[in-house]
């Protein structure tokens, strides 16, 4: 049984697709969606011997190895992308996830699932900037924690995105998961700016005056 935000990750890859999952430590998520039958092959990728040894166990004794391809590589550096329709990289910091996307010459043909673990604005930046001008978020939340997963195909626009977007994302502000995720960052940017301000350090404002834009598109929204 998969968690929450792999669940999460699972529901979001193509009908009948191939998937592939970089960084794929046990291989759980391939595992379920070769044996419900979402996609008709896989690709498992890891840059250590042992996670993709378990993944081969996982997935032997899930009766799916024959239809998955097992790749010992950084990131999607060995990969063929023929037929490939999705890309899963979850778990990751968001720098790892940028170098994984910017080495990979075919990153223009598939569908991205991802799932940041930090440095998330980061990834949004060079999202915008390299062709990923849209995407969707959405939150999931999973033992107390929230995360945060992006789906995003390139569409050739590039573009500079505001703080908001960059430190917020693109959220449904109907959804009160997103809504939950938007008030704990307020929450935090309040704190930073607070911080800033006994420091003394004039940065300070920039991050109050976030909080404060923040805090004003939560109360709109919540009366549309």
């Amino acid at each position: 049984m998969l968690t929450k935000r792999l669940a999460a990750c699972a529901a979001r890859a193509t009908k009948g697709g191939v998937v592939c999952d970089v960084g794929t430590d046990h291989a759980y998520l391939l595992a379920v969606l070769l044996q419900d039958c979402t996609c008709t092959r896989a690709v498992a990728t890891d840059i250590h011997a042992g996670p993709l040894e378990a993944a081969r166990r996982t997935l032997s004794e899930a009766c799916v190895l024959s239809r998955t391809e097992l790749l010992l590589c950084d990131g999607l550096e060995a990969v063929c992308p023929d037929g490939i329709t999705d890309v899963v990289i979850a778990g990751m910091g968001g720098e790892m996830i940028v170098h994984i996307l910017a080495q990979c010459d075919w990153r223009q043909s598939v569908h991205f699932i991802l799932q940041p673990m930090t440095k998330i604005p980061t990834l949004r930046r060079w999202l915008a900037e390299h062709g990923f001008g849209t995407w969707t978020e959405s939150v999931v939340t999973e033992r107390k924690k929230m995360y945060l997963i992006l789906e995003t195909r390139y569409d050739g626009t590039c573009r500079q995105l505001s703080l908001l977007e960059e430190e917020v994302g693109c959220l449904d502000w109907k959804d009160g998961e997103a809504r939950r995720y938007a008030a704990w960052k307020q929450t935090r940017l309040r704190k930073l700016a607070d911080q800033l301000y006994a420091a003394g350090i004039h940065e300070a404002q920039k991050w109050d005056r976030l909080a404060e834009q923040l805090e004003h598109v939560l109360e709109e929204e919540s009366v549309c």
